[in-house]
């Protein structure tokens, strides 16, 4: 019997289930270090099952922002403008919402597949010149990174993206 790991939210209104599966993340580099931005950010998305009145009621992808400094020292989780998987929750919701981000970020191993993915696709990449090629090893370096996020060695604070 193979078991998945799931991770389950109670809202007011549904129960919204996280299937830890390769298919239900979605990783995209969205902000890359520049002069005047001096912090890297990714989006995650979350492909959530939801449940109401014990009733199927859909499936629906839930975002949220992860932004680090070049240092590593600073990761700061932020509400995109839209589908925010922080939206419409309770503090006690919204507190489910981080200790799932957290098991995402530290622990899933499909998520740390996806991000070694990301990283040996950068590794395949045809550069042309070395503008590119000093981008996408930044890009490499930055999603290794993420492959090692311990969240006790981390500042870990939700905020709306600024």
């Amino acid at each position: 019997m193979n078991l998945l790991e799931s991770k389950v939210i109670q809202t007011k209104l549904e129960k919204e289930i996280f299937i830890d599966q390769g298919s239900n993340i979605e990783l995209k580099i969205f902000q890359f270090l520049e002069k005047d931005l001096p912090y890297y950010e990714f989006m995650v998305g979350l492909e959530f099952l939801r449940i109401r009145e014990n009733e199927y009621y859909g499936t629906e992808k839930r975002y949220f922002g992860i932004r680090f400094t070049e240092d590593m020292q600073n990761l700061i989780v932020f509400e995109p403008d839209q589908h925010s998987i922080f939206a419409a929750k309770n503090e006690q919701e919204k507190q489910a919402v981080t200790e799932l981000i957290i098991y995402v970020l530290t622990k899933s191993p499909n998520f740390k597949q996806l991000v070694t993915t990301m990283v040996n696709n950068f590794q395949h990449q045809n550069v042309v010149c070395e503008k590119e090629y000093k981008e996408v090893d930044a890009k490499q370096v930055k999603l290794e990174q993420l492959l090692n996020v311990h969240i006790e060695n981390v500042k870990f604070q939700i905020q709306k993206k600024a």
